[in-house]
This record gives C-alpha cells, structure tokens and sequence, in this order.
C-alpha cells in the first residue's frame, strides 16, 4: 500500500485559488499542467481547507463512493444525504458526477442553505472522461451553469475549476471565451527537495540526479522511490522501453531533423515554425511529452525558462528525461 507523503508548498496556489473563491469567478478556470506535476492533490488540500461549500469530483474514479467526491467541513452535515446520493447512481460515477453539478447542489441544499455562501466546484481530469468530441460543449455548459447556480441560489460566489493533463484539450478551449485557461507546473526544486526528503531517499546525491531528470514533477519522484526504489537505471530503462515506439513513429515521418532541433530548443517552434515541426509536435503532445507553456501560471506567473531542462519560453518537454531519452536514441540511431 502506497503512504500519501505530506503536503508541499503550494503556498501561492492556495492563496490565488483562496482568493478567487472569494471574489468568485463568471467564466470556469481550466487548468492544465505536466502529467503528474500535482494538480489533483493541490486540488484535493484546496478543497479539505476550504471555509465554505467546497466539492471535489475525481471524473477519473469509476466505482469507489469513497474516492469520487471530496467535500470541505461545511458540508460534514450533508454526508448521509450526498452519501446516499452517490449509492443511487449506476455506472462511472466520476463521468455522472461531472454532469450532475445541479443534483449534487440540490441535495446539499436540504441540509444546508447556500445563499450568500461561496461555492468551489473542482471537477478534476475531466477531459479524459468526457472526450476530446464534447469538452468544448463541456465547457460552454459549466459556463451557463455558473449562471443558473447563481440565480437558483444566490450565492456569494461561485468557482468552478476544471483541471487536465494533457495539452490538446486546452486548443480546442483555447478556441472560445467560455473559460480562463491557466498553468500549474512542477514543484520548484525546495519543495522538491522536502518531498524527496519524506521518501527516505538513499543518498542525498540522488535527490539533485532525480531533479535533473524530471523537474520536480511529483508523481515520478514517487514512481522511482516507491516504484523503482530509487533505481534510476531500472526506471529509465522502463522510460526507454516506451519511447522506442515513439522514436520510430518519427523516423517514420521522417521527423528526425525536425526532433534534433527540439530537443536542442522546444521554442524553436515559436522561432521557426514549419508544418514538419508542428507535425512532430502534434505526436509529442499527444503522447504527452510535450506542452504549450505560454500560459500564465495559475498564480499569474510563467514557467521559469530553463532551456538546460528542455523548458522554453513557450513549449516545453513534460520532463527532461523523454527528451534525454529521445537524444540518447537519436545517437544510437
């Protein structure tokens, strides 16, 4: 059984996500960041600490009542009400959630009057479970609903964020006005360092071996200290395994100019761009090795550039270690 490590920093996205829970927000807020890079958990701490109407939805969850819905104290009343909720629904439960904001606030009403509360609805991966096909309708719905919710209940405010792990859903956002589009990137390397601290590593060498090769995402620390028990070499080679079928993919194409180039600078796509370069892109982005970084943080910052990482000023690998890896294989090629 895994241990959840303790919470890290985040300090600044608690506080920006405090104060728009507050203020409230007429457009949904759609998140999207590396694979891994903690959105879920910050979401979930965001949620647990909230001083009002807070409720968390895992799209992703399928079955487990128990992991499908998380909620702020505010609602410890309406437990057995949600509860029983949650026991009268019949298949995904995280897709069925997702489209059922009204129901979820109409039972919670019997328990507790929203009026003049402020409402956070934070419905997480939900672009894996509703499609590519329907995420702009998704989208535009949650935008109407925001609405609806404060005519029906008049709340003090209402949020709704939206969160992904991939970069394609965010294009076909990026195509309308129904949401603000914001970034949430790896750990910077302190609270990368506190987390590794947590994981007993064997060494303190290997924290900094580790930060070189995925950037403080989260997720892949815990991969390799739990995993791979801190065997980088066997976790590479697991990388390595996976990306050879990509790697062939481009010589394919014939994309293997394209691919020295971006490995050397991901913003050569913004300097130079050329249909084989967004052509190579498109496949990196959809395995999810690459992203759009242009966006401001959700904190109104940008990614730190750090071309030594493969991070660029507007496109960035996910990780350095898939572009490593893909260097790597380039050579033995």
């Amino acid at each position: 059984m895994l241990i959840e490590p303790k919470f890290v920093n985040r300090v600044e996205e608690l506080d920006v996500f405090n104060k728009l829970a507050i203020e409230g927000c007429i457009l949904p807020i759609y998140i999207y960041g590396p694979e891994g890079c903690g959105k879920t958990r910050l979401l979930k701490e965001f949620i647990k600490q909230f001083n009002g109407v807070g409720i968390y939805i895992d799209a992703l969850e399928r079955e487990d009542v128990r992991k499908v819905l998380l909620y702020s104290q505010t609602l410890k009343d309406a437990h057995d009400v949600l509860t029983a909720f949650l026991q009268t629904l019949s298949g995904p439960l995280g897709r069925i959630l997702a489209n059922k904001i009204f129901d979820l606030l109409s039972k919670i009403s019997t328990k507790l009057k929203l009026k003049d509360e402020h409402i956070v609805i934070a419905i997480d991966d939900v672009s894996r479970v509703i499609g590519l096909d329907e995420i702009e309708w998704y989208v535009k719905w949650l935008y109407n609903s925001i609405c609806k919710i404060n005519e029906e209940y008049q709340p003090k405010s209402i949020l709704i964020i939206v969160t992904t792990s991939e970069g394609i859903s965010r294009k076909l956002i990026a195509r309308h006005r129904h949401a603000l589009i914001h970034l949430i990137w790896n750990l910077e390397y302190e609270a990368f360092q506190e987390l590794a601290k947590q994981l007993n590593p064997p060494n303190k060498d290997i924290i900094d071996k580790i930060w070189e090769l995925i950037d403080g995402n989260p997720s892949k620390l815990l991969e390799i200290a739990i995993i791979y028990k801190w065997n980088i070499s066997t976790w590479i080679e697991y990388l390595r395994n996976r990306m050879i079928e990509v790697f062939n993919r481009i010589k394919e194409r014939k994309l293997i100019k394209e691919l020295k180039l971006l490995i050397e600078d991901p913003d050569v796509l913004n300097k130079e761009p050329t249909k084989e370069l967004f052509e190579l892109y498109d496949i990196l982005e959809h395995e999810n090795l690459m992203m759009y970084v242009g966006y401001s943080l959700i904190t109104g910052k940008k990614v730190k550039k750090q071309i030594e990482l493969g991070i660029g000023k507007y496109y960035a690998w996910q990780i350095p270690a898939y572009r490593i890896i893909l260097n790597e294989l380039l050579c033995l090629d």
